[in-house]
């Protein structure tokens, strides 16, 4: 199902960042147009930035993620051995997901593809989980779980993911 002009306007009414992009991920990716709009609003609001990790390279930093800046943190985490951060709009932080990306020629600073990779690698977990009998809500949490690490992120992302799809509709292409 394709992500429709409505749901865009309402998910930009929330106040969330490059919406246009998510839907067309959505639309390349088969992602339920509510999910990514629950990760997003859970990382980074949409918003093309590095995350606030303590310690981490680039946290806080101000600018926008752009090629520049991605090659200094790059150089920073790969050379110099200094701690990930989350980079763009889905708050990448593990190194894998860089080295990944660059061998699908995905550019982790672009919008798109950062999103793109994103939604690969929450909607592998969250099939997987549907595949093994559960239902929706409970493969979201279960799929938060492994794309952050944390039980905690899961149950986020749930109550965020049950309020945008009141939002914007639960399709779900599974």
């Amino acid at each position: 199902m394709t992500v429709t002009s409505s749901q865009i306007s309402k998910a930009k009414q929330q106040g969330l960042r490059n919406v246009d992009t998510a839907a067309r991920v959505c639309n390349e990716t088969k992602t339920p147009f509510f999910i990514l709009c629950a990760l997003l609003e859970k990382e980074s609001g949409g918003r093309n930035v590095y995350g606030h990790d303590q310690g981490g390279a680039l946290s806080g930093f101000e600018r926008p993620v752009n090629q520049g800046n991605w090659e200094v943190f790059r150089w920073l985490v790969f050379d110099k051995g200094k701690t990930s951060n989350g980079v763009g709009p889905m708050q990448l932080t593990f190194k894998g997901f860089f080295t990944d990306m660059e061998k699908e020629d995905l550019k982790p600073w672009d919008v798109h593809d950062n999103m793109t990779y994103g939604a690969r690698v929450f909607m592998g977990h969250y099939r997987a989980a549907k595949d093994a009998g559960h239902g929706t809500r409970e493969s979201i949490k279960r799929a938060g779980v492994q794309y952050n690490g944390a039980t905690a992120y899961g149950d986020s992302l749930l109550k965020i993911a049950i309020k945008w799809a009141d939002l914007v509709g639960h399709v779900d292409h599974h």
